[in-house]
């Protein structure tokens, strides 16, 4: 179902794939981030070393999921927003979408290097992955240094991009926020 846009165009649902990755994308960072915020909260205990395995593995599980979202986003054509933004407006948008796309990569690189540098046994859903670098316990904690301020840049691009929809459906109330609606 098309929407009316703010100067007669109209605003389709982006394609299905595309919204189930987005929403799908946007469930595994929010597990991510509550996991994190877990596991700093309890430490070196046992339920603590276990959300830092879950972690991990949404971790690779998302940083798959957007190359795969990434490889359908090259090899299908999606209905361009309607024009009527100004160029700050649409440079904005796409700097932070650019921005959520790189976070969301280099985030799990990081975090993954990190991990295997510090000598921990990185498990992938409970399946223990071999050990492919030396340990470096400097470099590891330079890393996670880098991670955890990068998981904040990350967190400012989200509110970024919420702020933007939330701005389009409430105050522009132009429809766009119904390309990536749910059904």
């Amino acid at each position: 179902m098309a929407v009316a846009f703010s100067r007669g165009e109209t605003v389709r649902p982006l394609p299905a794939a595309i919204r189930r990755f987005h929403w799908l994308t946007v469930l595994l960072l929010a597990a991510m981030f509550a996991l994190a915020w877990s596991f700093d909260w309890l430490g070196a205990s046992d339920l603590g070393a276990a959300l830092v395995d879950w972690h991990r593995s949404i971790g690779i599980a998302l940083f798959a999921l957007v190359l795969l979202r990434l490889l359908w986003r090259a090899t299908h054509r999606i209905d361009p927003v309607p024009g009527g933004a100004p160029r700050w407006e649409r440079a904005l948008a796409a700097l932070v979408q650019g921005g959520l796309y790189l976070g969301l990569l280099v985030m799990p690189v990081l975090g993954w290097t990190a991990s295997a540098l510090s000598g921990d046994t990185i498990r992938l859903f409970g399946f223990a992955l071999p050990d492919v670098l030396p340990m470096d316990e400097d470099l590891s904690d330079r890393l996670f240094a880098l991670h955890g301020t990068l998981a904040w840049l990350l967190l400012g691009l989200v509110a970024l991009h919420v702020a933007g929809a939330l701005r389009h459906h409430f105050v522009k109330r132009d429809g766009l926020l119904n390309r990536m609606r749910i059904g």
